[in-house]
């Protein structure tokens, strides 16, 4: 700016001492002044071209502030480029972070338009970005609760639970929270697991309660009852029963501590080669010497000679389960059939009765504690019904898995279907 005054004070005074010698001294100032203004103003006409598109045209090369003009926006340019680097940068970086959340997000306006998504949104709530970018969130989602948050967040504490859009089955917590002043962020979390446990949490307190209680009521009845003078032959008539009240308590408690050992882990398994051929003849042997076994039909279908890599206690326990349950639970003289072959699932033994079937509805419910498809004839077996919920945790330290299929009027088939690489050839005796 200050070279620009003096060449200015320059360009005027030789004007001015050149119009001296000539007469004519303010004439020559003025044209000077004016040519400085013109220049000046075809330099500024430059920089205004060049601001259209800074990008694509190449400043203009003038000399003074016009010059000082250029450095400073191409270095102001220049700053906001690194700046406009970084921040996507960092955009791209929590787009990758939320985007890898099992939790769906979702990045609502201030009129709950959705500004952005990650997959998982996708998955949960069915909101595509950028799809549905602009898309009001109440319109794709439009669960009374929802709408109801949508509108009273702040007061509610900005959680509720909904059904996801894409699947009845799936709960979804949904929280709002105040998002960059007058956005907010949905958060949406699969709590179907959760809800599921809490759910098999209170049905294993109030069904262990139910199974003590009984046995429970009954010695403590028989212990008011009888004092000292009781007559001996009334003992006796009472200790079968509270002999046997004591021993279901026993078996369930016994039961009990397995299924904590399996989850736990404290028990280590000892994978050794298992004659499945030795053993399920075993398991046949100690079924026909149960109480409940009336003239019951075994037939053993070996279809491959492999040996089964496995803890022998803990698969033999699983087993005798499924067979006993086949004996205590199907009229005298079912029959009752154990295979032992290779399928595509893997390495099959397989349990299957001819006895009533069991509804689809009981048949996801199986394996959890206490869970009885007929709570009379349950008890009246002897059952503690925990035995399919051992089996299954077995199975899954073994890496198998249970497949239970059913008909009523025809009888049922429990699979216990375990990794190909869990057999091995026969090993010679």
């Amino acid at each position: 700016m200050q070279w620009d005054n003096w060449r200015l004070l320059t360009l005027v005074s030789l004007a001015g001492f050149v119009g001296l010698l000539f007469g004519q001294m303010m004439a020559f100032m003025f044209v000077a002044t004016l040519a400085y203004a013109l220049w000046l103003q075809h330099n500024w006409y430059k920089l205004w071209y060049w601001l259209q598109k800074p990008k694509k045209r190449r400043s203009p090369s003038a000399e003074g502030v016009i010059d000082d003009v250029c450095r400073q926006i191409e270095q102001m340019r220049q700053q906001n480029s690194n700046r406009k680097r970084k921040l996507t940068g960092y955009l791209k970086r929590f787009q990758s972070a939320t985007a890898a959340l099992p939790d769906g997000i979702v990045v609502l306006g201030e009129f709950g338009e959705v500004d952005w998504a990650n997959q998982a949104a996708r998955e949960l709530l069915g909101v595509r970005w950028p799809r549905d970018n602009n898309v009001r969130i109440n319109n794709l989602i439009r669960e009374p609760a929802f709408q109801h948050l949508l509108e009273n967040h702040i007061h509610l504490g900005g959680t509720t639970t909904v059904k996801s859009p894409l699947n009845e089955d799936v709960q979804l917590e949904v929280k709002l929270v105040n998002y960059m002043g007058s956005g907010r962020l949905l958060i949406a979390r699969d709590i179907t697991q959760t809800i599921k446990l809490q759910r098999m949490r209170r049905d294993f307190v109030a069904n262990v309660s139910h199974e003590l209680k009984t046995p429970l009521t009954v010695l403590r009845g028989y212990l008011e009852a009888f004092t000292e003078d009781t007559d001996p032959e009334q003992w006796k008539m009472a200790l079968p029963a509270m002999r046997q009240q004591s021993e279901r308590m026993h078996l369930m408690i016994k039961d009990l501590l397995v299924l904590s050992q399996l989850e736990t882990g404290e028990k280590s398994l000892r994978r050794i080669p298992t004659d499945v051929d030795k053993l399920l003849h075993s398991i046949i042997e100690d079924a026909k010497a149960l109480e409940h076994y009336h003239e019951h039909q075994f037939s053993l279908h070996l279809e491959t000679d492999k040996w089964l890599i496995c803890d022998l206690g803990e698969v033999r326990s699983a087993i005798s389960n499924l067979v006993f349950n086949a004996v205590k639970y199907t009229p005298a003289g079912c029959k009752v059939t154990l295979s032992w072959r290779e399928t595509e699932e893997g390495v099959c033994i397989e349990v299957t009765d001819e006895g009533e079937g069991i509804a689809a509805h009981h048949l996801d419910r199986l394996t959890e504690r206490f869970y009885r498809v007929d709570k009379g004839r349950s008890s009246d077996a002897g059952g503690t019904g925990l035995g399919l919920a051992i089996v299954k945790h077995v199975l899954q330290r073994h890496g198998a898995k249970l497949i239970i299929s059913s008909e009523l009027g025809k009888g049922s088939s429990f699979k216990c279907a375990f990794p190909e690489t869990a057999a091995v050839e026969k090993i010679p005796v």
